[in-house]
C-alpha cells in the first residue's frame, strides 16, 4: 500500500527515477576508497581509520546542518553540486576558458531543471526544506543570471574551436532534456548516464592497477549495501514524522549531499588535481 501511495502520488517515473538514483547512481561514489588508496591515504592503519573517520565526519556533519538550517544548506547543496558536475564535465585543463565549462556544465544541470520546472521544483524544494523556498529561488535566479552569459561565451568560443564543439553540443542536448522530461527524471539521466559513467571511466583509465584488486570491489559493494541499509533506516524512522513522499525524497536527496560532500573534497580537492598535474 505504501508503494501504491507513493507511486499515486509522485507517479511512477518520478519513483523509477529516484530509484536510478540511489541503485545506479549512488554507487559512483563508492570507489572512494581506491582513490584514497592511489592518494596514499590509506598506507597504514592509522591513515585508514582517519580517513574513514573524516569522511563520515563530514557525511553526519552534512545531515546535522541540513535538519538544523535546511534552506542554507540546500541553497550550499545547490552550489556545490555545481562545482562538481562542472569539474566532472569541463575538457579544458586550464585557463580561463576551463571556468566557463565548469560553470556552464555544471550550472546547466540547476539552473535548467529548476527554471524549466518551477511549479514542479518548488514542490521538491519545500518536501527537502519544510519551508517557503524563495530564498533558494533567488539564489537560483542569481545563478541563472551568470549562466546566461557564460553560455553565450561558451557557443563563440565553440564557434571558433572545434575542440570544444562535442562538449557544446552535449551541454545542448542536456538542456533538451531538462525541457522534455520531468525534473527529476532529468535529472536521473544526467547523474545516472553522464555523471556516474563519466566517473567510473574516469577512474578505470587512472586506476586501472587498482581496481584490479578484488578489495576494492569488495569494499565499493560492501559501502553501497550499507548506504542503502542506512538509507532504509532513516526511511523508516522518518516515515512515522512525514509523510511517505517527504520522506523518501528528503532521505535521497540529503543522504547524496551527505555522500557528495566529503566525495567533492576527495575526488575534486585531491584526485582531479593529480590527475590534471595541479
Amino acid at each position: 500500500m505504501a508503494v501504491d501511495n507513493l507511486i499515486a502520488i509522485l507517479g511512477l517515473q518520478n519513483l523509477m527515477a529516484l530509484s536510478a538514483v540511489v541503485i545506479i547512481g549512488l554507487p559512483h561514489g563508492a570507489f572512494d576508497g581506491a582513490i584514497a588508496s592511489h592518494l596514499g591515504f590509506m598506507k597504514r592503519p592509522y591513515f585508514l581509520t582517519r580517513f574513514l573517520f573524516l569522511y563520515v565526519l563530514i557525511a553526519v556533519s552534512v545531515v546535522v546542518l541540513w535538519l538544523a538550517f535546511p534552506v542554507e544548506s540546500l541553497i550550499l547543496f545547490l552550489l556545490i553540486s555545481v562545482l562538481h558536475f562542472g569539474f566532472g564535465d569541463a575538457r579544458a585543463i586550464c585557463g580561463w576558458f576551463r571556468w566557463v565549462q565548469v560553470v556552464a556544465h555544471g550550472a546547466v544541470v540547476v539552473v535548467g531543471i529548476s527554471q524549466f520546472h518551477k511549479l514542479e521544483v518548488d514542490k521538491i524544494f519545500n518536501y527537502l526544506t519544510g519551508q517557503e523556498s524563495t530564498v533558494v529561488w533567488i539564489a537560483i535566479d542569481v545563478a541563472s543570471m551568470v549562466f546566461v552569459p557564460v553560455f553565450m561565451i561558451y557557443a563563440w568560443q565553440a564557434f571558433l574551436d572545434q575542440r570544444w564543439r562535442p562538449a557544446f553540443i552535449e551541454l545542448n542536448l542536456l538542456l533538451l532534456v531538462f525541457v522534455f522530461f520531468q525534473p527529476l527524471v532529468g535529472f536521473a539521466l544526467y547523474f545516472c548516464c553522464i555523471h556516474s559513467m563519466r566517473h567510473f571511466l574516469v577512474l578505470w583509465r587512472s586506476l586501472q592497477t587498482a581496481l584490479r584488486r578484488n578489495d576494492f570491489y569488495f569494499q565499493a559493494i560492501a559501502f553501497t549495501f550499507a548506504s542503502w541499509i542506512l538509507g532504509g533506516v532513516a526511511y523508516w524512522w522518518c516515515i512515522d514524522q512525514m509523510s511517505g513522499e517527504t520522506a523518501l525524497l528528503r532521505v535521497i536527496f540529503i543522504g547524496l549531499a551527505a555522500l557528495t560532500v566529503p566525495h567533492m573534497i576527495l575526488v575534486d580537492g585531491f584526485f582531479r588535481r593529480r590527475l590534471e598535474g595541479v
